[in-house]
C-alpha cells in the first residue's frame, strides 16, 4: 500500500484542532505532540527501508492461525532516519519547559558522553525490552517515559512505512477460501484490508503486537483494530476480548461517557484488560487512532478507576 502524505497531513491536522479544544490537555504537551506527529508524517514520506525476502515471511497458513508475518524483532528500519530524528526530537524536547525537557538534557548529556548507545536503545524497542528502558527510567526520575518518547517517537516512521508495504503480503480470505496475497493483482478482486474477513485473533497479523485503539465500520459495525507498534490496520471479531479471546458476552462489556462522544472502553471481565473504541459513524469526524487515543484519555482513567488495566502504552510511550 502506498502512503498519501497529504490525506494524512489533512486529516491529522483536522483531528489536532480538535485536540486544541480539549480542556484535560495541557497546551505545551499537545503542541510537543502535534510538532513530533507532523514530522513523523513526513519522515514516514521520506524514509527508506529494505524488506525482508518473501522467503523470510511467514506462510500464508500459518499467518491465518496467527503467526505474525514478521517478529518485531526483525521489523526494517530506518537507521539513519532514526538516529537523526532521535537528535531533533530530544533538541524539541529540551526546549520545552518542565520534567520532560530536564530529563532530554540528562540523555543528551549521557549521548555526548558516550553513555548512551542509540542503536543498543533502538534494539531494546524493537525487542521488547522494558529492563533497558527502565534502567533510564532511574536516570530521570522526575520524567521517566523519556527516553521511551524519544526512542519510540524518532524509529516509529521507518516502522510505519515498512509495515504499509508488508501489508501486501497478506493472506487474504474471501468466503472462507485462501486468496493469494491482499498485493497480488491477479486474484480478479480488488481486494483490501477493509475486506478481509475478521482474523480469528486480536493480535496484529504484520508484527504480532497488541492493538492499541479499536474502531468501528461501516453500517455493519465492523470491527477493526490499530496496531500500537506498526500502525497496521485489520479487521477483528466484533464479541471477543482482543487479549485473551474471550468469546461470552456476559463476560465482556462496555461503557462510555457523555462527555466523550464517539467513544468507549470494552473491557474483559475475563483477564481485566480494556481497550478503547472509536464509533464516528454518526458524527462528522475523521479518526487518526494515535490522535483518537490521546483524545479519549480520560476515559482510560475511567477504566483504570474500575479495576481494568490497559496491556500497552500510548503512541508516544507513556
Amino acid at each position: 500500500m502506498e502512503f498519501d502524505f497529504g490525506k494524512a497531513a489533512r486529516h491529522s491536522e483536522q483531528k489536532l484542532e480538535e485536540l486544541r479544544k480539549a480542556e484535560f490537555l495541557p497546551p505545551e504537551l499537545l503542541e510537543l505532540i502535534a510538532s513530533v506527529h507532523t514530522r513523523q508524517l513526513e519522515a514516514q514520506r521520506d524514509c527508506r527501508v529494505v524488506l525482508p525476502e518473501e522467503e523470510a515471511l511467514s506462510p500464508a497458513e500459518e499467518n491465518l492461525k496467527g503467526r505474525p508475518l514478521i517478529e518485531r524483532s526483525r521489523f526494517p528500519w530506518d537507521r539513519a532516519q532514526s538516529r537523526k530524528l532521535f537528535e531533533e526530537f530530544a533538541t524539541l524536547l529540551e526546549g520545552t519547559n518542565g520534567p520532560m525537557a530536564r530529563a532530554a538534557g540528562i540523555i543528551k548529556e549521557k549521548d555526548s558522553a558516550g553513555e548512551l548507545e542509540l542503536d543498543e536503545a533502538f534494539k531494546a524497542y524493537l525487542e521488547g525490552d522494558e529492563d533497558f528502558f527502565n534502567k533510564w527510567m532511574e536516570k530521570t526520575p522526575d520524567a521517566p517515559r523519556t527516553m521511551n518518547f524519544l526512542i519510540q517517537s524518532a524509529i516509529t516512521p521507518s516502522i510505519r512505512a515498512a509495515a504499509l508495504r508488508l501489508i501486501d503480503h497478506l493472506p487474504v480470505v474471501v468466503d472462507d477460501m485462501e486468496v493469494k496475497k491482499l498485493g497480488d493483482a491477479d486474484t480478479g478482486l480488488e481486494v483490501t484490508p477493509a475486506k478481509n474477513q475478521a482474523r480469528s485473533h486480536g493480535h496484529c497479523p504484520v508484527c504480532g503486537s497488541m492493538p492499541l485503539i479499536h474502531q468501528l465500520r461501516e453500517k455493519q459495525g465492523y470491527r477493526y483494530a490499530t496496531c500500537s507498534f506498526c500502525s497496521s490496520e485489520y479487521r477483528v471479531r466484533r464479541i471477543a476480548c482482543a487479549l485473551c479471546d474471550e468469546s461470552d458476552p456476559k463476560k465482556l462489556q462496555f461503557f462510555d461517557a457523555k462527555e466523550e462522544p464517539g467513544f468507549r472502553v470494552d473491557v474483559c471481565n475475563t483477564c481485566k484488560n480494556y481497550i478503547k473504541t472509536c464509533d464516528f459513524r454518526e458524527l462528522d469526524r475523521i479518526a487518526v487512532a494515535v490522535l483518537d487515543d490521546l483524545a479519549s484519555l480520560p476515559l482510560d482513567f475511567l477504566a483504570v478507576e474500575e479495576g481494568y488495566n490497559r496491556c500497552t502504552l500510548s503512541a508516544w510511550g507513556f
